[in-house]
Protein backbone atom coordinates (compact mmCIF):
# COMPACT_ATOMS: atom_id res chain seq x y z
CA UNK A 1 0.00 0.00 0.00
CA UNK A 2 1.24 3.57 -0.91
CA UNK A 3 2.06 5.75 2.00
CA UNK A 4 -0.94 8.15 2.46
CA UNK A 5 -0.93 11.39 4.53
CA UNK A 6 -3.90 12.94 6.65
CA UNK A 7 -3.57 16.59 7.76
CA UNK A 8 -6.23 17.71 9.91
CA UNK A 9 -7.13 21.01 10.03
CA UNK A 10 -6.85 21.16 6.11
CA UNK A 11 -8.48 24.10 5.55
CA UNK A 12 -6.68 26.48 8.74
CA UNK A 13 -3.27 28.32 7.65
CA UNK A 14 -0.89 25.94 8.91
CA UNK A 15 -3.00 22.36 8.08
CA UNK A 16 -3.33 23.78 4.52
CA UNK A 17 0.52 25.09 4.02
CA UNK A 18 1.41 21.60 5.41
CA UNK A 19 -0.90 19.56 2.47
CA UNK A 20 -0.44 21.55 -0.20
CA UNK A 21 4.14 21.14 0.36
CA UNK A 22 3.27 17.76 1.02
CA UNK A 23 1.22 17.42 -2.35
CA UNK A 24 4.15 19.28 -4.33
CA UNK A 25 6.56 16.86 -2.95
CA UNK A 26 4.64 14.10 -4.61
CA UNK A 27 2.89 12.56 -1.34
CA UNK A 28 -0.50 11.39 -1.51
CA UNK A 29 -2.28 13.85 0.87
CA UNK A 30 -5.56 13.59 2.14
CA UNK A 31 -6.83 16.89 4.16
CA UNK A 32 -9.80 16.47 6.70
CA UNK A 33 -12.07 19.72 6.35
CA UNK A 34 -15.20 20.76 7.78
CA UNK A 35 -17.64 23.08 5.91
CA UNK A 36 -16.77 25.40 3.21
CA UNK A 37 -15.01 25.15 -0.12
CA UNK A 38 -11.93 23.22 -0.30
CA UNK A 39 -10.61 24.36 -3.64
CA UNK A 40 -7.67 25.08 -3.40
CA UNK A 41 -6.48 21.79 -1.62
CA UNK A 42 -8.39 19.72 -4.53
CA UNK A 43 -6.92 22.15 -7.45
CA UNK A 44 -3.53 20.74 -6.23
CA UNK A 45 -4.24 17.01 -5.68
CA UNK A 46 -4.85 16.58 -2.12
CA UNK A 47 -8.43 14.72 -1.86
CA UNK A 48 -10.43 16.19 0.84
CA UNK A 49 -12.51 14.55 3.68
CA UNK A 50 -15.70 16.12 5.44
CA UNK A 51 -15.05 15.53 9.19
CA UNK A 52 -14.58 17.25 12.62
CA UNK A 53 -11.38 16.19 15.31
CA UNK A 54 -14.33 16.37 17.87
CA UNK A 55 -16.37 13.73 16.00
CA UNK A 56 -14.74 10.20 16.18
CA UNK A 57 -16.84 8.80 13.84
CA UNK A 58 -15.82 10.95 10.94
CA UNK A 59 -12.07 10.27 11.73
CA UNK A 60 -12.87 6.53 11.89
CA UNK A 61 -13.72 6.98 8.34
CA UNK A 62 -11.06 9.49 7.40
CA UNK A 63 -8.36 7.35 8.81
CA UNK A 64 -9.13 4.39 5.99
CA UNK A 65 -5.89 3.79 4.34
CA UNK A 66 -3.46 6.38 5.96
CA UNK A 67 -0.19 5.36 6.97
CA UNK A 68 0.46 8.69 8.76
CA UNK A 69 -1.45 11.80 10.39
CA UNK A 70 -0.07 15.08 11.23
CA UNK A 71 -2.84 16.80 13.73
CA UNK A 72 -2.82 20.98 12.67
CA UNK A 73 -6.41 21.39 13.69
CA UNK A 74 -7.04 23.84 16.54
CA UNK A 75 -8.44 26.71 18.54
CA UNK A 76 -6.88 29.79 18.77
CA UNK A 77 -6.14 31.95 21.32
CA UNK A 78 -5.30 35.10 22.09
CA UNK A 79 -6.31 39.17 22.57
CA UNK A 80 -8.88 38.36 19.97
CA UNK A 81 -10.30 35.40 20.06
CA UNK A 82 -13.73 34.65 20.20
CA UNK A 83 -14.35 30.86 21.15
CA UNK A 84 -14.96 30.15 24.49
CA UNK A 85 -13.64 28.18 27.05
CA UNK A 86 -15.39 24.65 26.35
CA UNK A 87 -14.71 24.96 22.81
CA UNK A 88 -10.64 25.73 23.26
CA UNK A 89 -11.18 21.88 25.59
CA UNK A 90 -13.43 20.21 22.93
CA UNK A 91 -10.58 21.21 20.21
CA UNK A 92 -7.26 21.67 21.43
CA UNK A 93 -7.03 19.02 24.16
CA UNK A 94 -10.50 16.41 23.48
CA UNK A 95 -10.20 17.09 19.46
CA UNK A 96 -5.99 15.89 19.66
CA UNK A 97 -6.60 12.83 21.84
CA UNK A 98 -9.25 12.00 19.51
CA UNK A 99 -6.92 12.31 16.60
CA UNK A 100 -4.34 10.12 18.25
CA UNK A 101 -7.12 7.11 19.60
CA UNK A 102 -8.32 7.22 15.99
CA UNK A 103 -4.84 6.79 14.29
CA UNK A 104 -3.39 4.00 16.98
CA UNK A 105 -7.12 2.11 15.62
CA UNK A 106 -6.92 2.38 12.69
CA UNK A 107 -3.13 0.94 12.74
CA UNK A 108 -1.48 4.33 11.60
CA UNK A 109 2.18 4.17 11.38
CA UNK A 110 3.59 7.86 13.21
CA UNK A 111 1.16 10.91 13.91
CA UNK A 112 2.98 14.50 14.25
CA UNK A 113 1.29 16.03 17.23
CA UNK A 114 1.69 19.87 16.91
CA UNK A 115 1.74 21.73 20.86
CA UNK A 116 2.74 25.56 21.51
CA UNK A 117 5.52 27.38 22.89
CA UNK A 118 3.10 28.70 25.12
CA UNK A 119 2.90 25.72 27.17
CA UNK A 120 7.00 25.57 27.41
CA UNK A 121 8.72 27.07 30.44
CA UNK A 122 10.74 29.84 29.14
CA UNK A 123 12.32 30.87 32.17
CA UNK A 124 15.61 28.62 30.80
CA UNK A 125 16.39 28.95 27.02
CA UNK A 126 13.41 26.74 24.63
CA UNK A 127 15.29 24.03 23.70
CA UNK A 128 13.70 20.19 22.45
CA UNK A 129 13.83 18.95 26.11
CA UNK A 130 12.56 21.96 27.70
CA UNK A 131 9.79 21.46 30.94
CA UNK A 132 6.76 22.29 30.78
CA UNK A 133 5.45 25.62 32.07
CA UNK A 134 4.46 25.53 35.87
CA UNK A 135 0.56 25.55 36.10
CA UNK A 136 -0.80 28.92 37.54
CA UNK A 137 -4.13 30.46 38.11
CA UNK A 138 -3.32 33.39 34.94
CA UNK A 139 -3.67 29.98 32.48
CA UNK A 140 -5.89 30.73 29.64
CA UNK A 141 -7.98 27.68 28.32
CA UNK A 142 -6.18 27.78 25.34
CA UNK A 143 -3.06 27.17 27.25
CA UNK A 144 -4.72 24.75 29.95
CA UNK A 145 -5.87 22.46 27.30
CA UNK A 146 -2.56 22.37 24.84
CA UNK A 147 -0.38 21.77 27.86
CA UNK A 148 -3.02 18.80 29.01
CA UNK A 149 -3.43 17.47 24.92
CA UNK A 150 0.52 17.70 24.87
CA UNK A 151 0.57 15.28 28.04
CA UNK A 152 -2.01 13.13 26.98
CA UNK A 153 0.31 12.33 23.36
CA UNK A 154 3.12 12.03 26.20
CA UNK A 155 1.36 9.13 27.65
CA UNK A 156 0.53 7.22 24.54
CA UNK A 157 3.61 7.75 23.13
CA UNK A 158 5.09 5.77 26.46
CA UNK A 159 2.74 3.40 25.63
CA UNK A 160 4.48 2.96 22.42
CA UNK A 161 1.94 5.00 20.29
CA UNK A 162 5.08 6.56 17.64
CA UNK A 163 3.79 9.98 18.09
CA UNK A 164 6.21 12.83 17.19
CA UNK A 165 6.30 16.52 18.66
CA UNK A 166 7.14 20.04 16.90
CA UNK A 167 6.91 22.94 19.06
CA UNK A 168 5.72 26.17 16.60
CA UNK A 169 6.31 29.89 18.13
CA UNK A 170 3.73 32.68 16.40
CA UNK A 171 2.62 31.53 13.17
CA UNK A 172 2.52 34.07 10.58
CA UNK A 173 2.74 34.00 6.37
CA UNK A 174 0.65 33.74 3.29
CA UNK A 175 -2.29 31.21 3.40
CA UNK A 176 -4.29 29.21 0.50
CA UNK A 177 -7.52 30.12 2.33
CA UNK A 178 -7.48 34.24 2.37
CA UNK A 179 -9.81 34.60 5.14
CA UNK A 180 -8.83 31.71 7.40
CA UNK A 181 -5.10 32.82 7.11
CA UNK A 182 -6.73 36.48 8.17
CA UNK A 183 -8.21 34.79 11.21
CA UNK A 184 -8.85 37.68 13.98
CA UNK A 185 -6.02 35.48 16.07
CA UNK A 186 -3.73 34.84 13.72
CA UNK A 187 0.01 37.05 13.61
CA UNK A 188 -0.88 37.14 9.98
CA UNK A 189 -3.82 39.29 10.71
CA UNK A 190 -1.38 41.48 12.96
CA UNK A 191 0.89 41.92 10.18
CA UNK A 192 -2.26 43.53 8.14
CA UNK A 193 -3.41 45.66 11.32
CA UNK A 194 0.30 47.07 11.54
CA UNK A 195 0.33 48.10 7.52
CA UNK A 196 -3.29 49.76 8.40
CA UNK A 197 -2.44 51.51 11.40
CA UNK A 198 -4.95 49.70 13.19
CA UNK A 199 -2.57 48.94 16.29
CA UNK A 200 -1.25 51.34 18.75
CA UNK A 201 0.29 49.93 21.28
CA UNK A 202 0.93 45.97 23.14
CA UNK A 203 2.59 45.48 25.98
CA UNK A 204 6.08 43.98 26.15
CA UNK A 205 7.56 40.59 26.13
CA UNK A 206 9.81 38.63 23.86
CA UNK A 207 8.04 35.90 21.32
CA UNK A 208 9.46 33.34 18.97
CA UNK A 209 8.28 34.23 15.30
CA UNK A 210 7.47 30.96 13.10
CA UNK A 211 6.79 31.23 9.54
CA UNK A 212 4.41 29.06 7.99
CA UNK A 213 6.40 27.66 4.76
CA UNK A 214 9.02 27.04 7.45
CA UNK A 215 6.58 25.08 9.67
CA UNK A 216 5.48 23.01 7.10
CA UNK A 217 8.73 22.14 5.74
CA UNK A 218 9.81 21.33 9.64
CA UNK A 219 6.78 19.42 9.97
CA UNK A 220 6.84 17.25 6.99
CA UNK A 221 11.03 16.38 7.74
CA UNK A 222 10.10 15.55 11.32
CA UNK A 223 7.29 12.80 10.06
CA UNK A 224 10.02 11.67 8.07
CA UNK A 225 13.25 11.46 10.29
CA UNK A 226 11.89 12.26 13.64
CA UNK A 227 12.63 9.92 16.67
CA UNK A 228 9.30 8.87 18.28
CA UNK A 229 8.64 10.50 21.12
CA UNK A 230 10.99 13.03 20.16
CA UNK A 231 10.51 16.82 20.11
CA UNK A 232 11.48 19.44 17.38
CA UNK A 233 11.36 23.61 17.34
CA UNK A 234 9.83 25.21 14.83
CA UNK A 235 10.17 28.32 16.84
CA UNK A 236 12.02 30.66 13.64
CA UNK A 237 15.89 31.88 14.18
CA UNK A 238 16.94 32.59 18.02
CA UNK A 239 18.17 36.20 16.78
CA UNK A 240 14.20 36.64 14.91
CA UNK A 241 13.11 37.11 18.62
CA UNK A 242 11.17 39.93 19.50
CA UNK A 243 8.24 41.51 21.10
CA UNK A 244 5.49 42.05 19.10
CA UNK A 245 5.51 45.46 18.72
CA UNK A 246 8.60 45.30 16.79
CA UNK A 247 7.05 42.49 14.64
CA UNK A 248 4.25 44.92 13.62
CA UNK A 249 6.87 47.58 13.30
CA UNK A 250 9.23 45.48 10.79
CA UNK A 251 6.35 44.89 9.10
CA UNK A 252 4.96 48.41 8.50
CA UNK A 253 8.82 49.89 7.23
CA UNK A 254 8.49 47.09 4.48
CA UNK A 255 5.64 47.85 3.29
CA UNK A 256 7.41 51.58 3.50
CA UNK A 257 4.20 53.51 5.92
CA UNK A 258 4.98 55.34 9.26
CA UNK A 259 2.43 54.02 11.49
CA UNK A 260 4.23 52.25 14.02
CA UNK A 261 3.40 50.45 17.23
CA UNK A 262 4.42 51.03 20.67
CA UNK A 263 6.11 48.45 23.27
CA UNK A 264 4.60 49.46 27.01
CA UNK A 265 5.63 47.87 30.06
CA UNK A 266 2.85 45.57 31.05
CA UNK A 267 3.13 47.71 34.57
CA UNK A 268 2.38 50.96 33.34
CA UNK A 269 -0.81 52.87 33.76
CA UNK A 270 -1.56 53.59 30.34
CA UNK A 271 -1.06 49.21 29.62
CA UNK A 272 -3.51 48.25 27.14
CA UNK A 273 -5.66 45.53 28.01
CA UNK A 274 -4.17 42.05 25.78
CA UNK A 275 -7.09 39.50 27.45
CA UNK A 276 -5.60 36.07 27.56
CA UNK A 277 -2.05 37.03 26.11
CA UNK A 278 -1.47 39.36 29.18
CA UNK A 279 -0.52 35.89 30.99
CA UNK A 280 2.26 36.25 29.02
CA UNK A 281 3.83 39.18 30.57
CA UNK A 282 3.62 37.22 33.83
CA UNK A 283 6.62 35.20 33.31
CA UNK A 284 9.97 35.31 33.06
CA UNK A 285 12.18 34.76 29.91
CA UNK A 286 15.80 33.60 29.36
CA UNK A 287 18.27 35.32 26.79
CA UNK A 288 18.80 33.66 24.56
CA UNK A 289 14.94 32.70 24.24
CA UNK A 290 15.37 29.58 22.15
CA UNK A 291 18.20 27.30 20.75
CA UNK A 292 16.77 24.93 18.10
CA UNK A 293 20.58 23.55 17.26
CA UNK A 294 19.30 19.93 18.14
CA UNK A 295 16.56 20.70 15.85
CA UNK A 296 18.58 21.86 12.53
CA UNK A 297 20.88 19.08 13.29
CA UNK A 298 18.04 16.11 13.05
CA UNK A 299 16.00 17.68 10.40
CA UNK A 300 18.98 19.52 8.52
CA UNK A 301 16.64 22.81 7.76
CA UNK A 302 16.94 26.16 8.81
CA UNK A 303 14.29 28.80 9.06
CA UNK A 304 14.67 31.95 6.67
CA UNK A 305 15.07 35.48 8.26
CA UNK A 306 12.33 36.71 9.57
CA UNK A 307 12.38 39.80 7.79
CA UNK A 308 12.17 37.71 4.34
CA UNK A 309 8.98 35.85 5.81
CA UNK A 310 7.79 39.23 6.58
CA UNK A 311 8.53 40.57 3.32
CA UNK A 312 6.79 37.87 1.59
CA UNK A 313 3.95 38.13 3.35
CA UNK A 314 3.23 41.77 2.93
CA UNK A 315 3.86 41.19 -0.81
CA UNK A 316 0.63 38.20 -0.14
CA UNK A 317 -1.01 40.78 1.64
CA UNK A 318 -1.44 42.92 -1.35
CA UNK A 319 -1.57 40.43 -3.79
CA UNK A 320 -5.15 39.72 -2.02
CA UNK A 321 -5.91 43.27 -2.18
CA UNK A 322 -6.02 43.27 1.75
CA UNK A 323 -3.45 46.62 2.08
CA UNK A 324 -2.71 49.37 -0.28
CA UNK A 325 -0.64 48.58 -3.27
CA UNK A 326 1.86 50.84 -2.48
CA UNK A 327 2.38 53.19 1.27
CA UNK A 328 -0.79 54.51 2.59
CA UNK A 329 -1.91 58.00 1.18
CA UNK A 330 0.36 60.48 3.63
CA UNK A 331 2.47 57.78 4.79
CA UNK A 332 6.00 58.77 5.02
CA UNK A 333 8.75 56.55 3.38
CA UNK A 334 11.61 55.82 5.55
Amino acid sequence: MADRLLVTGGTGLTGSTIALLAAQQGRTVRALVRAGSADPLTAAGVETVRGDVTDPGSLHAAMAGVTDVINTAAVLGGTWATATPDQMWAVNHDGALNVLDAASRAGVERCVHLDSNAIWDASVTLTERSALAPITRHDSAYVSAKRAAFAGALHRATRGQDIVFVTPGAIYGPGAFTDRALDPTSFTRLVQRAVLGELDAFITYPMTWTFVPDLAEITLRALDRGEPAHRYLAMGRPEDVSSLAAFCNEAAQIAGVAHRVRDIDPAAPDAPDVGSMGQFAKRAYATPLADPAVTTAALGYQPIPRSEGIARTVAWLRAQGRIPPGARAGAVRE
